[in-house]
């Protein structure tokens, strides 16, 4: 008997270990339900994260290779965020100071640009003991991919 998804509230998120969703969840995979069947579930969240069909039906989150951020409501670290609303990816715009004026073949960045090119031009270049940088597609944290599923 599964006794802390039983007492969960309708719209709860969990994260499993398992790739297999839990009785009693949705795979938050942006999926239509229906409205009636799954009123608890459309009383807690709505149409927030899409309005299905318009009139039967409703969408879940997708949260599928989605990082998490709590809703700043007031505290000013995300101002003007909409609960549930998606946001693109982004860098911080910042300049680099060569600290080599010669650089290594023009990979710095100097003072008058925004974002330097010497990691994502040269990945195998090593910088002062730090090890070669990691470069991908994407500006990401360390992380692991678990099954996001809500209570319906």
């Amino acid at each position: 008997q599964n006794l802390v998804g039983s007492s969960m509230p309708a719209g709860s998120v969990i994260y499993t270990a398992s790739n297999t969703v839990p009785a009693g969840f949705f795979y938050c995979d942006g999926s239509a339900v229906s409205r009636t069947t799954y009123s608890s579930l459309f009383a807690a969240i709505g149409t927030i994260y899409g309005v299905g069909d318009g009139s039967t039906t409703f969408n879940l989150p997708d949260l599928r290779g989605e990082f998490i951020r709590c809703w700043d409501n007031g505290k000013g670290v995300d101002p003007g965020r909409g609960f549930g609303s998606y946001q693109s990816d982004a860098f911080q715009g910042h300049k680099h100071l060569p600290s080599n004026p010669v650089g290594y073949g023009g990979g710095w960045g100097d003072q008058n640009s925004n974002i330097g090119n010497a990691i994502t031009e040269t990945p195998g270049f090593i910088d002062g003991g730090y090890g070669a940088p990691r470069v991908a597609a994407e500006t990401r944290p360390r992380n692991v991919a678990l099954l996001a599923c809500i209570k319906y």
